[in-house]
């Protein structure tokens, strides 16, 4: 059992509402009282509500947890391009701490960098101190991921960057995201291994400690496992971290002191 840490992806909802555009609807809800269960069993003291697909650009399932779940859980919302600084003010007064681009439904069309309204909400972003969280395919990564780069927006990229080739040193978005993340502006979650088709991903992680370092690197359990639901038991998904990172130390920095300041959590 963990001593601390936190759980930096999961999705929580109560009610099933699949929006529209959306591909899919979960089997079943995911409440906020199971999922702190399955935390306080494994010894973890909080963690990261990532707004789910399904739900759209409605957050309201999100704030209302956060309402309740403490001082040590934040949250992911996802925002369309013509979201307001006002309205980034009031879901940063509810614990939200970034915005969730999901760009696999559908293979989803790249946003336009250069558009306006697109500029205008990544310097929103910055404003507010905010992360830009990126579910994109590893052969789509090289696309999109230098335009942010260059942005200067703080990135977080989900599921290893979901890559797609046994080798790391082959794989183009993967190594973009080594250089990248050099310069101390980029993390990394190691989650949801089951969503690449790359069976062993320890060589990633061992690219990512080296070039990274465990404080650029965050941990989640991906709970509960949506369109994968029934295949894994929570304790599953740390003992798959417990595999990827052999160093004790580094774990630590993973489960606790990276989410502390990637996520601002102080309680």
């Amino acid at each position: 059992m963990q001593t601390a840490g936190f759980d930096c992806h999961a999705h929580v909802y109560g009610v099933v509402n699949r929006t529209q555009g959306s591909n899919y609807k979960p089997r079943s809800v995911a409440p906020l009282a199971t999922w702190k269960q399955h935390l306080q069993s494994c010894g973890l003291a909080g963690g990261v509500i990532v707004q789910p697909s399904f739900l759209g650009h409605d957050n309201q399932q999100l704030l209302d947890n956060l309402a309740i779940a403490g001082s040590t859980f934040k949250g992911v919302a996802q925002l369309p391009s013509d979201a307001s600084l006002a309205e980034m003010q009031r879901l940063d007064q509810a614990g939200v701490v970034g915005v969730r681009w999901n760009l696999i439904e559908h293979r989803a069309e790249l946003p336009d960098l250069d558009d306006p309204q697109w500029i205008q909400f990544l310097e929103q972003l910055k404003a507010m101190d905010w992360h830009l969280e990126l579910h994109l395919e590893g052969d789509r990564l090289p696309a999109l991921l230098p335009g942010l780069i260059q942005r200067g927006v703080r990135l977080v990229i989900d599921h290893f960057a979901l890559p797609y080739l046994d080798n790391p040193d082959q794989d183009a978005g993967f190594q973009q995201i080594l250089q990248a993340g050099q310069q101390g502006n980029l993390w990394v979650k190691l989650s949801a291994p089951y969503r690449s088709p790359v069976q062993d991903l320890k060589p990633y992680v061992s690219a990512l400690l080296n070039h990274l370092g465990s404080e650029r690197l965050v941990w989640g359990s991906d709970w509960p496992w949506t369109r994968h639901e029934g295949k894994h038991g929570y304790p599953d998904t740390l003992a798959w971290l417990r595999e990827w990172v052999e160093d004790s130390a580094d774990r630590i920095c993973i489960l606790e002191r990276s989410p502390r300041t990637l996520y601002r959590i102080t309680g």
